[in-house]
């Protein structure tokens, strides 16, 4: 009993030194999602129109909604982590779609439209802008993957978000020639288009780095057939959606051929009118992300090309099931990982996103279990040697051996 309760104070004084246990988070589980959910203190968002339906007269007027809360893509891709090296400065990405609004407070004086670009009556140019390189501001947790780039907006479709390939494919030309160093579009691009060939050759030209979706936002309504989804051109880096568990809807459309995979589903952005926030989803919107990432990788390797730049992403991808996915600070940061291959087509890719860096909570928990095993070990010694220390009164012990017995 003596023993026993000795072993019991010992260890209580031990543990009122020790650390408190340190819980690993689980990289994979997204942060809240502040437009999913009608629970108190969460704020839904409104879903942004990839165009102006037929019939609808007037543009999207409606405001966004007010949030504080960071979008789940902010913690998947590490972004705090990766602004220590890189914001962006000194870049220009060129969205190419409905057009770009500089009224949200995010994007304001830091947008140059060519044309009529600098109206957006859809607003989903807007949005992408605003993935790609919205300003960080206090209060807000939303913030673009580049917030010190700046965005160069031309139009590549009709005025009410009606899909034209030869104006897109003209968009990208001219973009290229305007001098961006990563350029972003709207839909996906026909790598077999003569119009769309001569707008890569051109960008190869200018050195400046083609960022495409690989598959629609959506599938085209009406009951039609749906057409098989374009290859992308050579050069271009092509990327498919994934939602915040990392893999993609069953009924997302279908795609070609991709490189890449990154966050698509359940984005948080700008709208045109306003600084309220919206959400949609797509492959357009991951590759407005992944031209954000190359403006970070651009802003701080000024020294590489735009074929160098493709590469890095890919080699500082994080490794996927199927796709790699992409990695901002791996980009950035140099981390070699090796590039995986095409996907066939019909195959759909199912990856996770790279989590921020967890190794300082995984050395912390590893010291605590050590220390916490050492001390189990010498409350277990203490047990024994102090009770027959007191019971000797503290004088050292006698050897006895066979040969001398009674010694």
């Amino acid at each position: 009993m003596r023993r026993r309760t000795t072993a019991l104070l010992c260890l209580a004084t031990l543990a009122a030194f020790l650390p408190a246990p340190v819980a690993l988070a689980d990289p994979t589980r997204p942060t809240a999602d502040p437009t999913a959910g009608t629970a108190a203190g969460v704020t839904t968002l409104p879903g942004l129109p990839e165009r102006i339906p037929q019939g609808q007269d007037g543009c999207t007027t409606r405001r966004g909604r007010d949030t504080s809360a960071a979008p789940w893509t902010r913690r998947a891709l590490g972004l705090d982590q990766v602004w220590r090296l890189s914001r962006g400065r000194g870049t220009t990405v060129a969205v190419v779609g409905t057009g770009v609004s500089d009224a949200p407070a995010v994007l304001a004086g830091r947008v140059r439209a060519l044309g009529a670009a600098g109206e957006d009556c859809v607003g989903r140019g807007t949005f992408q802008a605003g993935l790609v390189a919205g300003a960080s501001r206090p209060g807000q947790g939303f913030s673009g993957v580049a917030p010190d780039a700046r965005i160069l907006a031309v139009r590549g479709t009709g005025a009410r978000g009606e899909p034209d390939p030869a104006r897109l494919a003209a968009a990208v030309e001219e973009a290229a020639e305007e001098g961006a160093d990563v350029i972003t579009v709207t839909a996906p691009l026909d790598g077999s288009d003569p119009a769309v060939r001569a707008a890569m050759a051109a960008a190869a030209r200018h050195d400046s780095l083609v960022v495409v979706p690989a598959a629609a936002d959506t599938e085209p309504r009406g009951g039609s057939a749906v057409p098989p989804a374009p290859v992308p051109p050579p050069g271009a880096l092509a990327v498919v959606d994934t939602g915040p568990r990392g893999d993609r809807a069953a009924e997302s459309p279908a795609y070609s051929r991709a490189d890449l995979t990154a966050p698509g589903g359940s984005l948080v952005g700008p709208g045109p009118v306003g600084d309220g926030k919206w959400t949609a989803s797509g492959s357009s919107l991951a590759a407005a992300l992944t031209a954000g990432t190359a403006a970070l990788v651009r802003s701080y390797h000024p020294d590489l090309s735009a074929a160098e730049v493709r590469e890095r992403m890919l080699s500082g991808a994080y490794p996927g099931t199927v796709l790699p996915a992409l990695d901002p600070y791996g980009a950035v940061s140099g981390v070699a990982r090796p590039a995986a291959a095409a996907v066939p087509a019909g195959e759909r890719p199912v990856a996770l996103p790279k989590p921020s860096d967890t190794s300082g909570q995984r050395s912390t928990a590893l010291l605590v279990v050590a220390v916490s095993v050492g001390v189990v070990v010498l409350v277990a010694f203490l047990a024994v040697v102090l009770p027959r220390g007191r019971a000797r009164g503290w004088r050292p012990g006698r050897w006895e051996t066979a040969d001398r017995p009674g010694a």
